[in-house]
């Protein structure tokens, strides 16, 4: 089933005696519904909450390509009509962009060593790393469509990052998901750009910076890093600039192969 239902009792919520009312609450683009169900007893009526949420396994790279989650995440399928035309992207969709990191990472993730795959599946409430992961790259661009700028041709989205940090709040709460889970998909989006600024051609400051960035991410220091190639390998910069793309290939390489 594509949605997952999480069943909970409100003995607390009473309806008047003789009554036979069913409610139901359809929440933004019918994703979680609340649903009241009824029930004859000596006292009145109960209710049972039925709360519908997407879960993680719901989500493929398959379906995303296929259009199959259109009603449930709307706003991935925006991102199709956002074209990005500079450095990393000659005229790409962030949606094919989207897709094409998702794949990377997956390739990526079949030839990490055994002390990443240790770590990306230890659980932090009820889920995987890895499959927070996921999110965070399913969700990583999903601030480019409110920021992107066009000028002779060329497109940005500065602040896209924090952007997508604060939208993807709201579309979270489809998933069952815990708070600290929101928050480290959350955190993976809102900076998962800074790798790639400290990467750039002709920084003097690289291994300063690299430094810093390490300590000051240390919980979710590997997710960026992963994420970090497989946006690099998503893109086109290695058309565009390759030595470029050559220098930050190898730099995740060796970051990954040293964890």
């Amino acid at each position: 089933m594509l949605l997952r239902e999480v069943l909970f009792q409100q003995d607390d919520a009473f309806l008047p005696a003789g009554r036979n009312q069913s409610q139901i609450l359809d929440l933004k683009y019918g994703i979680a519904a609340l649903s009241l169900v009824a029930r004859n007893d000596d006292q009145g009526l109960f209710c049972n909450s039925k709360l519908i949420m997407l879960a993680i396994s719901d989500i493929s790279i398959d379906k995303l390509k296929n259009g199959k989650l259109k009603k449930e995440l709307p706003e991935i399928y925006e991102l199709r009509e956002v074209i990005e035309n500079n450095d990393w992207h000659n005229n790409q969709s962030v949606f094919d962009h989207t897709i094409l990191v998702l794949e990377k990472l997956k390739e990526l993730l079949k030839r990490t060593n055994n002390k990443i795959s240790f770590y990306l599946n230890q659980k932090i409430n009820n889920h995987t790393r890895k499959e927070l992961l996921f999110l965070g790259a399913l969700f990583h661009d999903i601030g480019k469509k409110e920021t992107l700028v066009e000028n002779n041709n060329l497109t940005w989205c500065y602040g896209h990052e924090e952007t997508g940090f604060n939208k993807v709040k709201t579309i979270l709460n489809r998933f069952d998901l815990s708070e600290n889970e929101k928050e480290i998909i959350a955190k993976i989006i809102k900076h998962h750009s800074e790798i790639h600024f400290i990467l750039e051609s002709g920084n003097k400051k690289l291994e300063e910076q690299y430094n810093e960035f390490k300590a000051n991410r240390e919980d979710i220091f590997l997710e960026l890093i992963l994420l970090g190639m497989a946006d690099i390998l998503g893109s086109q910069l290695d058309e565009n600039k390759p030595n470029e793309f050559k220098f930050g290939i190898d730099f995740y390489n060796k970051v990954i192969d040293n964890f």
